[in-house]
């Protein structure tokens, strides 16, 4: 029997570096799940494209700029392409949706802060989810179906998205992210073709809809549908959906409460990782809330407890307590960054980390 070809290797080694990803990315208490699942994936993807090239005669290697019959070495061996060089290759179109994700996902990977990796994780999640889609059908498309990862991958069971706690976990570890994160997040989309931006290959997002017990042997109780087969009219509906931010339990609709919105502790803690100063929830945000007027004294009562600065806080009348705005968290983080400002405000000099 002949030895399977070089690319078959490189395929199947590509294919365990995917479920690699995959398993540190679902793993429980994982302390670094998305820098271990994009380190994966590119390095399952670099396989797969070198295998590729294998396949079709392609040389991949680097050779010297001004002598191209020499190749560059390393430690005495060719030098091969880098992943975003064989994106280049494989994708020659520069708003092609597959190279637009492994462009993001490989600059992503170079951003991440491990004290936020929680609220990038959040933020990710539709690249993160594209990337595995794209690597599946590109290996099934090339290689064939044997090389399919999508029979060991599991569907995972999740508590964050279906918890009030977890879903308020997600959304606080969003809003703690430092301005120049969210500002890369914006920044990725910015000039780029709406065509591409809506691409599921750039961006998976999805809306939950829980569902009653399955009604037959043969139906899942996950059913993903795509919008390329929706009617008309099934496609508007989900686009309201999306729209309202809602979640759909049952048969009831319920808006998530609070999304968005940041308990003290939260916020101080967010206001304390941006100024080099000691801020406390105990002592300097609530002399800040006081001193700004954004919520009334804690001693008040009746109706007058609602009345809040709406930019900076709003009232939970079924906790009977008070929840922040992101706005607040930067205006404190502006006016306390200096400890002539931090002064000008609390009335007080700042304590040093």
């Amino acid at each position: 029997m002949a030895p399977p070809p070089r690319w078959a290797k490189m395929v199947e080694s590509s294919r365990l570096e995917a479920l690699n990803a995959v398993e540190f990315y679902n793993r429980p208490a994982s302390r670094r799940p998305l820098e271990a699942f994009l380190v994966h994936m590119h390095i399952a993807w670099l396989y797969l494209l070198h295998a590729q090239f294998v396949r079709n005669g392609i040389d991949y290697r680097y050779r010297e700029p001004k002598n191209p019959r020499r190749y560059v070495r390393v430690d005495g061996e060719p030098k091969t392409w880098d992943l975003e060089r064989c994106v280049r290759e494989r994708w020659p179109s520069d708003m092609d949706p597959v190279r637009k994700n492994l462009e993001v996902t490989i600059r992503l990977r170079n951003r991440i802060e491990h004290r936020y990796e929680g609220g990038i994780t959040v933020m990710a999640a539709g690249f993160t989810q594209a990337l595995i889609m794209n690597y599946e059908e590109e290996v099934v498309s090339g290689f064939g179906v044997g090389y399919s990862i999508a029979r060991d991958v599991h569907i995972p069971i999740s508590l964050s998205t279906f918890s009030r706690d977890g879903v308020a976990g997600l959304v606080a570890a969003q809003a703690q992210l430092p301005k120049r994160l969210r500002d890369f997040f914006v920044g990725i989309r910015a000039g780029l073709a709406e065509d591409v931006i809506d691409d599921r290959r750039f961006e998976f997002r999805i809306d939950i809809i829980q569902k009653r017990a399955p009604k037959s042997d043969a139906d899942l109780a996950v059913t993903f549908v795509r919008e390329d087969e929706l009617a008309p009219e099934e496609r508007a509906a989900y686009e309201q959906l999306a729209q309202t931010g809602r979640v759909i339990l049952r048969d009831k609709v319920r808006a998530v409460a609070n999304l968005g919105l940041l308990r003290p502790k939260t916020a101080a803690a967010m206001v304390e990782t941006e100024i080099p100063f000691r801020f406390s929830e105990y002592s300097e945000f609530p002399r800040a809330w006081k001193v700004l007027k954004v919520r009334p004294p804690s001693d008040t009562r009746g109706a007058a407890r609602r009345i809040t600065d709406t930019r900076y806080c709003c009232y939970d009348e079924a906790h009977e307590d008070y929840m922040y705005t992101r706005a607040f968290v930067d205006l404190l983080i502006e006016r306390c960054s200096t400890a002539a400002g931090f002064e000008d405000l609390l009335g007080r000099r700042p304590r040093t980390k």
